[in-house]
C-alpha cells in the first residue's frame, strides 16, 4: 500500500496522472520485477481493492491498460492472468495479421475506451468529430483511423489509446490491409458514417452502455463490409480461374483434331452419295408419305 501511497502523492506516471493509470503503472512495475512472472494470476478483484482502496471501476480500467499493453489477459469468472513482462509497442513487422483479426483486436479495445470515454465528465474528454452521413466521397482507411484515434483519445487513457493508434495505424498504411479496406468501405460509406455519428451522440449523452453498443454496431458494420468484398473477390477468382480453363480446353481440343478438318457436323457434300432409289427406300422406313417429303 505504502507504494501506491507515495505513487498517489506524485500524481504522475509514464502512463498518466489519473487513479487507473497510476494503478496499471504499480501493476505493472511489479509485473517487470518478477512479483507476478508469466502464468501466474493476480491476485483477485477483492484483494486488488482492499490492498490499493480504489474504485471497482478504477480498477478494472488499470486492468484494461494492462491487457491493451499485452501484459495480462483477463478472463470473465477465473481473474486475470500473466502472459508477458514488457509491454508491446504494437504489431511492428508481424505480417500475418489480416483485416479481419485486426478489426476483431479494435473492437474489443474500443468497446472498452469508448464506455471510459461515456463515463468522464463532459470537461475531460473531447468528443470525436464525424462527418455527416451524406458528405460527398467515399469512406476510406484514413478517415475511419482519424475518427477511432479520436475517439480512444477522449477516453483520457494514454495506454489505451497508443494501442488503439498502432492497429489503426496497420489499417491504414499497411498496402495489403488497406486496399482491401478501402474497396470495402466504399460500398457502405453512407451506413458507415450514420453509425459513427451515433457513437458520437452516445458520448455526448454520456451513456457508457449506449456507447458500447453503438461502438459494437460500428464495428460490426465494418466486419460485414469486409466480409461481403473478401466474398465477392472469391467469386470473381473462381470465375477467372474457370474462364481460363475453359479457354484451356477449348484450345487443347483444336490441337488434337486433325489439320483441314472441322469439329462440327460434316456438310453433305462430303458424304458418300446416295444410290439411286436409296432415298426413296429412307422415307418409307420413316413411315411419311413421299409426296410430303418432296
Amino acid at each position: 500500500m505504502s507504494s501506491f501511497g507515495s505513487l498517489r502523492a506524485a500524481q504522475v506516471t509514464p502512463l498518466g496522472r489519473r487513479a487507473p493509470q497510476r494503478l496499471a503503472y504499480e501493476l505493472m512495475s511489479r509485473i517487470k520485477a518478477g512479483v507476478f512472472r508469466r502464468g501466474d494470476w493476480l491476485p483477485t478483484e477483492q484483494e486488488l481493492l482492499s490492498e490499493f482502496g480504489v474504485s471497482r471501476t478504477a480498477l478494472r480500467e488499470a486492468l484494461i491498460i494492462l491487457e491493451c499493453l499485452g501484459l495480462i489477459v483477463s478472463r470473465h469468472g477465473s481473474g486475470s492472468q500473466v502472459i508477458g513482462a514488457e509491454p508491446r509497442s504494437g504489431l511492428g513487422g508481424n505480417s500475418s495479421v489480416d483485416l479481419v483479426a485486426l478489426l476483431e483486436a479494435c473492437r474489443a479495445f474500443e468497446i472498452q475506451a469508448a464506455s471510459l470515454a461515456a463515463g468522464l465528465d463532459a470537461t475531460e474528454g473531447s468528443l470525436p468529430a464525424s462527418p455527416p452521413p451524406s458528405a460527398p466521397g467515399a469512406t476510406t482507411a484514413e478517415c475511419c483511423r482519424r475518427f477511432h484515434v479520436a475517439l480512444a483519445r477522449a477516453s483520457d487513457n494514454a495506454a489505451i489509446a497508443a494501442s488503439i493508434e498502432n492497429l489503426w495505424d496497420l489499417a491504414a498504411t499497411r498496402p495489403g490491409l488497406r486496399g482491401p479496406f478501402n474497396a470495402a468501405l466504399a460500398r457502405s460509406s453512407r451506413s458507415i458514417r450514420t453509425l459513427q455519428a451515433r457513437v458520437v451522440e452516445a458520448l455526448a449523452q454520456r451513456s457508457p452502455s449506449a456507447t458500447r453498443q453503438a461502438v459494437g454496431a460500428l464495428f460490426d458494420a465494418y466486419l460485414a463490409a469486409v466480409s461481403d468484398f473478401e466474398a465477392q473477390e472469391r467469386l470473381a477468382r473462381i470465375n477467372l480461374e474457370g474462364a481460363h480453363h475453359g479457354g484451356r480446353w477449348n484450345r487443347r481440343s483444336t490441337a488434337d483434331a486433325a489439320p483441314g478438318t472441322s469439329l462440327g457436323p460434316k456438310p453433305l457434300a462430303s458424304q458418300s452419295r446416295l444410290a439411286p432409289g436409296d432415298g426413296i427406300r429412307m422415307r418409307v422406313r420413316l413411315g411419311r408419305p413421299c409426296d410430303q417429303l418432296d
